[in-house]
């Protein structure tokens, strides 16, 4: 597809809709064609036009479920814009205290269609120490910061996640099952806990940064070699605990101890389970990769 004669045929009304489409899809986090034609009012016709350009174009992706979401390319040109000087005053510092009580890599990271993307990092004290990038991804339902950000999914999504998972290593935990009594035990406890599930021998831990309507904005944590946090499991995570909650209450959350959750009412029946199973069985047969 040709992007500039795409827009320059769609006209400035078209844009206009375009991004009133973008902002619309990004309050909602996901939503189906249905509720965005109530939402903007355009013709079908329009309505498709435009939503396959925003698509063709990587501002907006479709699941296979038939819903839209924002695309992670948004998240890339949101990074330009921001402001990197009030980022360093709420979450480099904490980050840099994380790095000072626990010597190991601290890492923050955001949530995008089943992974966690690191927005920021401090690099830990010692010479050797876990790898990650600003800006790399890893799967939610295998690492610490994943699975925080994971937990307060809607279940279906939790499910959808953990039917598509693939293994990494031997501790990697596979399935529906597993990744919803994982997303349970992180919203019971607060954090969540890697124990080398997507990297051999590589360990973390993290605990959501909420906003002010009690919803996970984000995830911090630390990460670093077995041998270093296994003994340090009950110490790191009430440390990381406290940093999570001294940022949730800069966010706007009134009551930071993380939130629980109704899991006995959201728990599925095995009706809902096995049609969950049912509806991932083709996908689990070409697994998807959350981690390229």
């Amino acid at each position: 597809m040709d992007m500039s004669l795409t827009w320059r045929d769609m006209g400035v009304s078209s844009i206009a809709k375009a991004l009133s489409i973008v902002e619309y899809v990004g309050s909602k986090g996901r939503c189906n064609l249905a509720e965005i034609t109530a939402h903007t009012g355009l013709p079908r016709s329009t309505l498709l036009r435009v939503i396959a350009a925003l698509v063709e174009f990587g501002f907006l992706r479709r699941t296979d479920r038939g819903e839209y979401g924002i695309a992670l390319k948004l998240w890339r040109i949101g990074c330009t814009a921001l402001d990197y000087a009030n980022l360093h005053e709420t979450i480099i510092p904490t980050l840099r205290h994380l790095v000072e009580t626990t010597s190991e890599t601290a890492l923050y990271a955001v949530y995008d269609g089943g992974r966690a993307v690191y927005v920021e990092k401090v690099e830990g004290l010692h010479p050797i120490r876990a790898y990650a990038t600003v800006g790399g991804h890893s799967p939610a339902y295998a690492t610490a910061s994943g699975k925080c950000l994971l937990a307060w999914r809607p279940e279906d999504e939790i499910a959808q996640v953990g039917a598509a998972a693939v293994r990494f290593t031997e501790t990697t935990h596979l399935g529906l099952k597993a990744t919803l009594l994982n997303a349970a035990e992180v919203r019971r406890n607060g954090f969540a806990v890697n124990r080398g599930e997507w990297r051999e021998g590589v360990w973390g831990i993290a605990a959501p940064v909420f906003g002010r309507d009690r919803q996970p904005l984000a995830a911090i944590g630390v990460t670093g070699p077995r041998a270093r946090v296994e003994p340090q499991v009950e110490r790191f995570s009430q440390i990381v605990r406290a940093a999570a909650s001294e940022l949730s209450m800069q966010h706007g959350c009134v009551s930071p101890a993380a939130p629980s959750r109704d899991d006995d009412a959201r728990k599925p029946t095995k009706s809902k389970e096995a049609n969950a199973r049912s509806r991932m069985k083709s996908s689990v047969n070409s697994r998807r990769r959350f981690v390229r």
